[in-house]
């Protein structure tokens, strides 16, 4: 699956995917979101949770090592580094 497949799929079919076969990799919080990061296939989604209204906000799938940046310290935590 490319990551321009998954985000064609509907929020709920891309939650059970990365349900059953994602890997959750970090967690981080910025103002009142809660960021999640997954491995799927050869790309990582990111999941974006308002922590005050208790809804997802945005799915984003990526390749680019870029997006990874805000994360590296808490992969380094685990070991991915």
């Amino acid at each position: 699956m490319l990551p321009a497949d998954f985000t064609e799929l509907s929020t709920e079919r891309q939650l059970d995917i990365l349900y059953f076969e994602g890997d959750l990799l970090a967690n981080r919080y910025e103002d009142e979101f809660i960021y999640l990061l997954y491995s799927l296939d050869e790309f990582f989604v990111e999941l974006r949770h308002d922590a005050y209204t208790n809804k997802l906000r945005q799915v984003t799938a990526f390749r680019s090592t870029d997006k990874l940046e805000p994360y590296l310290p808490y992969l380094t935590e685990i070991g991915y580094e």
